[in-house]
């Protein structure tokens, strides 16, 4: 069946297996669409947005075009109403991405040379991240040199609130001299403005390429106001994100070292490839989010001049891999792109 005569069928969700022991975290679920004896699949996925694809969203895309993908994007995201930042966004990403995958199998294809024919790369730069380390303990300095030796573009670690500023700018100028290159830094949310300004001028020179996330909000005026005081922090900001207005506004304004959105967290590779173009019309660099690592790949693959290096997550990735058939693992801090079909992407059924 031509893919634009093929109409969605059917959308679950199912539960996955995983080799070796369940572990609390751990995603239990995919999502599998269906259309012209063709399946697609995304996951795994969590809980809770498995359940709003189960009760709502997989009937509401059932009978649409499988082609149509900014069509079902604003239909789905119609289905949320006001509930559509973070859940909502990341249950439409999953069935937007499976629909994707289905849209790749009926094609023979993979997604990159669906989403930009003819410009796809054959490898994607990764960078890497390992944000449960604790960077005070003394098996750090031995953990970080060993992952910075991989070849990664550069790595990402973890620097919660908790110490005086001086420390924690200490511990970052640390970080970056055992990686031998500037890190970016993960402050989860749990910095504020004062103290983003303390850090700053406490940080090595050089040493920190950004400081992923240090307000607790993703709020404009916020950001906009740490900028505007002058402080030599370079930010980066983007897992929040909800819509792309808000991005408009964030990148326009508050103009950030990197746009760290997640493919499937923001609504799907739809929503994607517009704020990727956003980011592009804004001059600023894009570094994917990790927690949706293969439509991440796919879409860095499809826009190599405006992705740059994808997240990749050393212990969770691994982890959520178990789930698949197929393992993608970085090789001198590059992922080859998959010549199967869709987003070669296949769950372990029970």
């Amino acid at each position: 069946m031509p893919t634009g005569d093929a109409v969605i069928e059917s959308v679950d969700v199912i539960p996955v297996a995983t080799l070796g022991p369940y572990e609390e975290g751990d995603s239990r679920h995919a999502v599998l669409v269906r259309a012209g004896g063709a399946v697609g699949c995304f996951g795994p996925l969590d809980d809770l947005p498995a359940a709003l694809v189960a009760a709502r969203l997989g009937r509401a895309a059932t009978g649409w075009p499988v082609a149509d993908h900014e069509g079902l994007a604003r239909h789905l995201f119609a289905q949320l109403g006001a509930h559509r930042p973070g859940l909502g966004s990341w249950a439409v990403g999953a069935v937007d991405c499976a629909v994707w995958d289905l849209h790749g199998v009926l094609e023979d294809a993979p997604v990159a040379a669906l989403l930009s024919p003819g410009a796809m790369a054959g490898r994607v730069a990764v960078y890497a991240s390992w944000l449960s380390l604790d960077l005070r303990t003394a098996e750090a300095a031995q953990a970080v040199r060993r992952v910075a030796g991989q070849g990664f573009a550069f790595t990402k670690w973890s620097l919660r609130a908790g110490e005086s500023p001086r420390s924690m700018a200490a511990l970052a100028g640390q970080a970056s001299m055992w990686a031998g290159h500037p890190v970016a830094v993960d402050a989860l949310g749990t910095w504020d403005a004062a103290l983003s300004r303390a850090v700053a001028r406490a940080l090595p020179a050089g040493a920190v390429r950004w400081v992923e996330d240090p307000l607790p909000e993703t709020d404009c005026e916020e950001y906009r106001a740490l900028r505007q005081t002058g402080s030599p922090l370079p930010v980066a900001f983007g897992e929040r994100v909800a819509s792309t207005a808000q991005a408009h506004r964030l990148l326009a304004r508050c103009r950030p070292a990197a746009f760290t959105f997640d493919v499937a967290w923001c609504g799907g590779l739809t929503e994607a490839v517009r704020l990727l173009s956003l980011a592009r019309a804004h001059a600023v660099p894009v570094h994917l989010h990790g927690r949706s690592f293969l439509p991440a790949v796919h879409l860095a693959a499809a826009f190599p001049g405006s992705a740059g290096a994808v997240e990749y997550q050393v212990v969770w990735e691994p982890r959520r891999q178990r789930a698949l058939t197929h393992i993608c693992q970085p090789r001198s801090g590059h992922i080859a792109l998959s010549d199967r079909p869709g987003l070669g992407l296949t769950v372990r059924l029970p």
